[in-house]
């Protein structure tokens, strides 16, 4: 059994409205000039029933957290929110307060209904800034400016959440090492409880990478971006937030509870088009089930409507093999690491017992630290390089077929 896989759910809801569908998102989103209630209530209507159909995969599991992702899910109507902030609730009891996030662009629309988004059950927003440059912003498709995302911040303060995270994207087109200094200054003088840092990745399909292949895009070079990501780390860890994992700094006691099923494989259900779930470990699928729904809006309501799965294809049953190897490299992303002897009561030996080579290898890179029991960490150099290190571990790296 999963170290760590208490019976607990987070729930995820996928809303894939987006105002504009940014050039470098691959995402499962769809813009619409003004989110209607045409639109919007059947959306919701299907992920109530498909929260019903799916519910009893996770019986007995308490509710730990739920996440509003997106998309832009803050373009829906806060009584929308409240309905599956109660739906979910009544199909998952928790023992008390959870956190409950909802993700958040900078908008005149948006900014007024935050009141009505906490009333509704939201104490955690996360809010996309990005950049606080409006050059930066406008070369990345942003359909807001610097003063919204000010205004947006302090609008949230004001609304009285539990907590605030906002994103910075850096090693965006033409953006300077100075530029990602202002917007690192900007957001700490906001003093947010939770940030996420993010370099910006050309995904297939998309608009940039599109560009890219056509040498229309202008990114910093490697060694700038190496020198972006450290700059987060430098500048957030002196204003007193804890770097608990690759992309994400968090004040004392507020990094985030969602995300961290992820980095942990507990599990989570995820609702909505484009949404995944890891169902929890049986004794028929010890190392637990994953889903993938369709990505389509369309396709997905017409699934639901039809009483079918949303299900893209038949469910993924891990094995040992693919979830050995995503144990070290979602447990390696987070400042915690690794914990042998967990580690080897799921799956039979520590991390040495398979890895042994890459991990001598790593070890004498200085990418790795072992502790006296086998515990692993990335080094600070193993954090700024950090894909070398996790190529190791999953698709063809050692320990496969063991």
């Amino acid at each position: 059994m999963r170290a760590g896989s208490e019976a607990t759910v987070g729930v995820y809801v996928h809303i894939p409205f987006c105002e504009r569908v940014c050039p470098y998102c691959d995402f499962a989103v769809e813009g619409v000039k003004r989110l209607d209630r045409a639109r919007e209530e059947p959306y919701v209507d299907a992920l109530l029933r498909e929260l019903a159909a799916r519910a009893a995969d996770f019986a007995g599991h308490r509710l730990a957290s739920l996440y509003f992702g997106g998309g832009t899910p803050s373009l829906c109507h806060p009584e929308s929110i409240a309905r599956i902030v109660r739906a979910v609730h009544a199909a998952f009891p928790s023992a008390g307060p959870i956190e409950t996030t909802l993700e958040v662009n900078p908008s005149t629309v948006e900014r007024e209904r935050l009141p009505a988004f906490r009333d509704a059950g939201v104490e955690r927003v996360s809010v996309g800034v990005q950049s606080f440059d409006d050059g930066v912003l406008k070369r990345l498709g942003r359909a807001h400016c610097a003063e919204e995302a000010h205004a947006t911040l302090a609008a949230c303060r004001a609304a009285g959440f539990h907590a605030i995270s906002l994103d910075v994207l850096y090693a965006a087109p033409r953006q300077s090492r100075a530029q990602l200094d202002a917007d690192l200054a900007a957001a700490l003088a906001f003093a947010p409880e939770h940030v996420s840092t993010y370099e910006l990745t050309l995904e297939p399909g998309t608009p940039f990478a599109a560009a890219a292949e056509r040498g229309k895009l202008a990114l910093p070079e490697d060694e700038v971006a190496l020198g972006m990501f450290e700059a987060c780390d430098a500048a957030l860890t002196a204003a007193g937030y804890e770097h608990y994992e690759i992309s994400n700094f968090a004040r004392p006691g507020f990094a985030a509870v969602h995300n961290q099923r992820y980095w942990r494989r507990l599990p989570v259900l995820g609702l909505g088009c484009g949404a995944f779930s890891t169902d929890p470990p049986s004794a028929e699928t010890p190392f637990g089930v994953r889903r993938a729904n369709v990505r389509g809006a369309g396709d997905y309501l017409r699934r639901i409507a039809a009483g079918a799965s949303a299900e893209a294809e038949p469910a993924e049953v891990l094995d040992a093999e693919t979830a050995r190897g995503e144990a070290i490299f979602l447990g390696l992303r987070t400042a915690q690491g690794i914990d042998a002897a967990a580690f080897a009561r799921e799956f039979g030996a520590p991390p040495r017992g398979f890895y042994a080579q890459s991990l001598t290898e790593l070890l004498a890179q200085g990418l790795l630290r072992e502790g006296g029991a086998g515990d692993l960490q990335l080094t600070p150099r193993g954090r700024r390089f950090s894909n070398e290190v996790f190529a190791h571990f999953v698709g063809a790296g050692e320990g496969r077929g063991n």
